[in-house]
């Protein structure tokens, strides 16, 4: 839309060389296409601004200047202002507007030197509903003019009275830490991208640049990427150092004439040539969030959206040039031109917040506009009458002289492939739509036939999106037919996974799906921490990338042979410490049955990890793969064994240890008797013998040296009840009692400080049912 940014030749002087080209886009057949029925606006909802928002990082300011007016003119003499970078003129009535040329002029803070006289013009970008009812002040389009410090206007109008009101509003973007205002940069820094402040489930690191076709690759927020099955959700990063643009940003123009744009073919019917009109299912591209830009969420008011949450057309601007054809803005400039159209929309024209859905700067590099989400169907202030289900992008500059270039036209085509083939639509179809209210090209009601990606000139009696762009619409609808699509993460080898993180030693194999023909991709970027690590060819679905210590984003980017590109990101941690054990592996017995052949033994186990335990292998005297347990019950053969443990943690890690333990079962006959004990012969005991008292106070003590011990006997419906003292301490009473016959069993255990011990058991003489066999006691030794 005829935004109307002027930028202006104050603004920095370098023009970035010229970055890496695009392979050469084979098109899609094109293929007859039927035109679709107009489709209603949606109803629309409302989005409350955000409740007690933080302040911006980087503050904005508006300052005013009033003009002098006598009749039919109006002026303001040059004076020395605060800083500003944008100026627009407003007024006290949006109803009305000035008749005749306005003009400004402005004194650079970089050279001291007064501009030529500038002519502003009326803005053609409106919202619409709600939005449209509460505007107050009346306002000219924007002029971007770079860091200044002085101005002066003036009005001749036709005759007519001027408005009441006319003033000068001047918005200084701010800067970022060290800077002098009005959008400078740090003396020490010139080329120094905007501090950064990441979003939620970002990595911390400070991002970095890329050196790619498209820039800065930021990478998935998202919340926690790597999960099984992961995220291909929209990417947001902070602004990184300055990429090259892929494409000579500078222009050779010898007059200010207006370049050519094509007409539509007949009144109301936009030149649509479709490819085809197939859904396309593309990724939204990377984008810069509002918080890398430092939106002012102080100042939003709530926006609409679509309750259909749908979007039919995407219409593409540029923010315009008023009365200059440079277009010598430096990428690193984009998030101050951003910040001071918000103030402007804002505090000057009244708007509920920056009118468009999205930018884009001459590098290619995609900016969040309007709050609400990239991908809701936010009603934008910008096409008067096709706002509600309609989205706006916006490439910062002047494209009636600057030429576009292919990073523009790969991030414009992807977003409208994206956007639109969320709703099983394709940006080359054409659409009939109708206004929803009047603008100054088409009548309330009115219908159009337009591509679904289309211009703004396309709806409205404007040139915006200018000549050099709107030529290359047919081009970009082709490219949006060329998207990577079905790109999807697979798994990382090399270590293991858990809660959202893959752990490695120091190196990760990325594995990945995609749908497209390995001729369509032209390479896969594998970044770490926004860093390309490696590049594989098109044909590869893996890579193998080196992982320091610590946690790390990898980031794996397809780029399609058009330019466009998908991607998914995953957390991967590297580690290269080893588990370690609080103490050697413990042998315990435990209750049960026992034989002269199997005891039951639990495992105890205690190790530990810098990061995350695995779990066990058990290599000796059997062999067992464990979790991440604390114990482990099996059973050993009596004597003399080794036991072999390794712990494993998830990157791979292992540590080993071995601890010699021997289970002995020292049989009732080892026992000193005291009171009376009669023997027991046959082969349901251990050894074939037992010990069998009816007397109380009938006493076995054992003395061992060991670390632990249990008691055997044998349980019948008549067995009575024993005490159990264990170095001459009675520890407990046990009721030996059971439903049915059990022989050799276990029914007390007890861990014990390695050392000389005695256990005893005393038969309780337990009335009706006084008999107590014993069948002898085991310990560890």
């Amino acid at each position: 839309m005829q935004r109307k940014l002027a930028i202006g030749i104050g603004t920095a002087v370098a023009v970035l060389a010229a970055g890496g080209g695009i392979a050469a886009l084979t098109w899609p057949s094109t293929s007859e296409a039927k035109t679709e029925p107009a489709e209603p606006v949606a109803v629309t909802g409302t989005l409350t601004a955000q409740p007690d928002p933080a302040p911006p990082r980087v503050k904005t300011a508006l300052n005013t200047v009033g003009l002098r007016t006598s009749g039919s003119t109006a002026d303001l003499r040059q004076r020395r202002t605060k800083p500003f970078s944008l100026l627009g003129i407003t007024w006290n009535d949006g109803k009305d507007t000035p008749d005749g040329a306005i003009e400004v002029r402005t004194r650079s803070t970089a050279t001291g030197k007064w501009s030529d006289w500038r002519k502003l013009t009326m803005r053609d970008d409106a919202p619409d509903g709600v939005e449209a009812a509460s505007l107050g002040r009346g306002a000219t389009a924007p002029l971007w003019v770079g860091p200044s410090d002085g101005v002066a206007a003036r009005i001749v109008g036709k005759g007519a009275g001027l408005p009441a009101g006319l003033r000068v509003d001047l918005i200084d973007p701010g800067s970022e830490s060290g800077g002098r205002g009005a959008g400078e940069p740090a003396p020490s820094a010139s080329a120094a991208s905007p501090a950064t402040s990441l979003t939620a489930a970002e990595p911390t690191a400070e991002p970095t640049a890329e050196p790619t076709d498209q820039p800065t690759e930021p990478v998935v927020e998202q919340p926690a990427p790597g999960e099984p099955g992961a995220t291909t959700e929209p990417a947001t990063r902070e602004p990184a150092a300055e990429p090259s643009p892929t494409a000579d940003d500078s222009t050779n123009v010898d007059s200010l004439d207006e370049p050519v744009i094509t007409p539509p073919t007949e009144p109301g019917t936009a030149a649509v040539t479709a490819l085809t009109t197939a859904p396309i299912d593309a990724q939204f591209p990377s984008y810069y969030s509002r918080k890398a830009w430092s939106a002012d969420e102080t100042i939003t008011r709530p926006t609409e959206i679509a309750v259909a949450n749908q979007v039919q057309v995407v219409w593409l601007h540029h923010t315009y040039h008023a009365g200059d054809k440079s277009n010598d803005y430096e990428c690193t400039d984009a998030p101050a031109i951003i910040r001071a159209i918000q103030s402007y929309d804002i505090k000057s024209a009244g708007y509920s917040d920056i009118g468009y859905n999205y930018l884009v700067d001459k590098c290619g590099r995609l900016y969040e506009g309007r709050t609400g989400g990239v991908e809701n169907a936010v009603v934008p202030a910008a096409v008067k009458g096709f706002n509600t289900g309609y989205a706006s992008i916006a490439v910062l500059g002047d494209y009636r002289y600057a030429e576009s270039n292919p990073a523009i036209e790969t991030t414009v085509a992807q977003v409208a492939a994206a956007r639109l083939g969320k709703y099983g639509y394709n940006p080359a179809s054409p659409v009939t739509v109708a206004a929803g209210i009047a603008n100054n090209k088409l009548a309330k009601d009115e219908k159009i036939t337009v591509a679904r990606l289309a211009a703004h000139l396309d709806a409205d009696a404007t040139d915006c999106p200018g000549g050099n762009l709107y030529n290359r619409l047919a081009d970009m609808r082709a490219k949006a037919q060329l998207m990577v699509t079905g790109l999807a993460f697979k798994s990382v080898t090399g270590g293991g996974y858990s809660a959202g993180i893959w752990y490695v030693k120091n190196a990760a194999t990325v594995n990945w799906t995609v749908a497209n023909a390995s001729e369509e991709i032209a390479q896969f970027d594998v970044l770490v921490d926004g860093a390309v690590a490696t590049t594989v060819k098109g044909s590869a679905r893996s890579a193998t990338v080196s992982v320091p210590a610590g946690r790390h984003e990898v980031t794996v980017v397809a780029r399609h042979t058009s330019g466009s590109s998908a991607r998914f990101s995953v957390w991967v941690h590297g580690d290269a410490t080893a588990p370690t054990f609080k103490a050697a592996p413990a042998v315990a017995l435990a209750t049960g049955t026992y034989s002269a052949t199997s005891v039951p033994v639990r495992l105890q186990l205690n190790g530990t990890d810098n990061l995350r335990l695995a779990g066990y292998t058990v290599s000796r005297p059997r062999t067992a793969k464990l979790g991440v347990v604390s114990d482990w019950p099996t059973t050993v053969k009596p004597g003399t064994a080794v036991w072999t443990v390794t712990a494993r943690d998830l990157a791979g890690n292992t540590r080993t240890t071995s601890v010699t333990r021997a289970v002995v079962l020292s049989p009732e006959t080892a026992a000193k008797k005291s009171g009376t004990w009669t023997k027991k012969t046959g082969g349901a005991y251990l050894g074939g013998k037992a010990l069998s008292a009816t007397r109380k106070n009938a006493k076995l003590t054992w003395t061992f040296t060991g670390r632990h011990a249990s008691l055997l006997f044998s349980r019948a419906a008549k067995s009575g009840k024993v005490a159990v003292y264990v170095d001459g301490k009675k520890v407990t009473t046990i009721d030996l009692k059971s439903g049915r016959t059990l022989n050799r069993q276990a029914v007390w255990t007890r861990n014990l400080a390695y050392g000389k011990h005695t256990v005893a058991i005393v038969a309780l003489g337990t009335s009706g049912r006084p008999a107590v066999v014993s069948d002898g006691l085991a310990y560890v030794r």
